[in-house]
């Protein structure tokens, strides 16, 4: 029960973290979508810079706020507070620990940006580290004695832990920018329209996706106990090379695209991107090899001791064989969506993802009465070969586009 509880409030907040905070999240594409055309601007890049940092912490305030005040509500739509009262409310009191993630997912996500745009890649990458090592040591010293509150207690703390680290290296691009002399002109007001043109339906199409891991909870909720937790975890195992090796080539790869793209050097936005994504592919095909051969034994090494038996490697090791199918896709669906985003596309993102919502609804239902756990983690494959289709199909159609009011001009 601890275990779900704390994963249950994760999902509502610590999602936010993850998704709306991470490399390629929201915030940290729209910045990198825009601020290398004036990273050069001197004073007035950092006042860009300061505007939004301000603008999004004020809103995630009033957001985490909300949340506070309608946790309960929401969180009736995944758990019976009848049937499961204890669950219920220690549910609650994880929330609240967690609360604070949703606060800095935003600032955390425009700060990492900026520093890659400025090629500060180290206390970026470090970053995730500084989370697992705060939550580590957290749950090593308090152990069980806040009923499994500890890891919640860890997790926040390393959230704040990890934005915190990140401040040094922001105010020396503060000084280097207030002190430049050779500034490029730029029209401001113009720069945030186009921040915000990118951020909108980006931020739209990540609580659509956020949607679908709601889907995911609330089928979990006639399934057996621990369905929900073997689904995270297994959904993680796939995040961690994932998150390895796109963070290792999108970071440093989309920025200089986005140079590119506004200087119109469209063969070399070729070269690059193709080069990244044969490497990611390359790279992508042994962890899924390994993951689809040996993914029982994986599971027993790395989690089976205490608490988690024989029938949780047995959940966790089915779900994530068949989510394994999804890295290659999951790989290309983001490169893609990323180059979208530095041609200044963002708004198909959203319409697919709020198709995928329905679509995953309705797989949701069809698998889960045939394959139980395992059709969450089908459907969710699935959804990531689809997604992935679309997006070529559509940079493609941008792509020439773009070639075609070039040759025209």
């Amino acid at each position: 029960m601890q275990a779900d509880a704390f994963n249950m409030a994760y999902m509502l907040t610590g999602n936010f973290f993850i998704i709306f905070g991470c490399v390629g999240g929201p915030f940290y594409s729209s910045v990198i979508a825009n601020l290398p055309k004036i990273s050069e601007g001197g004073n007035k890049t950092w006042i860009f810079i300061k505007d939004i940092l301000v603008k999004t912490t004020v809103a995630l305030v009033l957001i985490s706020i909300a949340l506070y005040i309608f946790k309960s509500t929401l969180l009736q739509f995944f758990i019976n507070q009848e049937a499961n009262p204890d669950y219920f409310n220690l549910t609650l009191i994880n929330i609240d620990i967690l609360i604070p993630l949703v606060l800095i997912c935003g600032p955390i996500g425009i700060v990492y940006a900026v520093l890659n745009c400025y090629k500060k890649y180290a206390e970026p990458s470090f970053s995730p580290a500084i989370v697992n090592i705060v939550s580590i040591a957290t749950v090593f010293i308090m152990g069980d004695s806040l009923n499994g509150l500890a890891m919640a207690i860890g997790t926040s703390l390393g959230g704040i832990a990890s934005l915190l680290t990140q401040f040094r290296t922001l105010d020396q691009i503060k000084t280097t920018l207030k002190n430049k002399i050779n500034e490029i002109s730029f029209d401001l007001k113009e720069q945030k329209q186009n921040y915000h043109k990118i951020l909108m339906p980006t931020l739209l199409a990540t609580g659509a996706s956020q949607l679908m891991v709601f889907v995911d909870g609330h089928f979990c909720a006639e399934l057996e106990a621990g369905s929900w937790t073997a689904l995270v975890l297994s959904n993680r195992l796939i995040q961690m090379p994932l998150g390895i090796l796109l963070t290792a080539f999108l970071v440093p790869t989309f920025p200089r695209i986005t140079k590119l793209i506004a200087e119109k050097n469209f063969s070399d936005v070729k070269k690059v991107l193709s080069k990244s994504i044969g490497i990611l592919v390359l790279l992508c095909i042994p962890a899924t090899l390994v993951g689809l051969f040996f993914s029982e034994p994986l599971i027993k090494l790395v989690f089976e001791h205490g608490a988690f038996d024989a029938r949780s490697t047995q959940m966790v090791s089915s779900t994530f064989y068949y989510l394994c199918f999804s890295i290659i896709p999951y790989v290309l669906r983001d490169c893609f969506t990323r180059t979208l985003y530095s041609f200044g596309e963002a708004k198909f993102a959203f319409y697919l993802t709020l198709s995928s919502v329905i679509i995953k609804y309705g797989l949701n239902y069809l698998l889960v009465k045939n394959f139980g756990l395992n059709g969450l983690a089908i459907s969710t494959t699935l959804i990531t070969i689809i997604n992935a289709s679309i997006m070529l199909v559509i940079l493609i159609k941008t792509w020439r586009h773009a070639l075609n009011t070039q040759s025209s001009l």
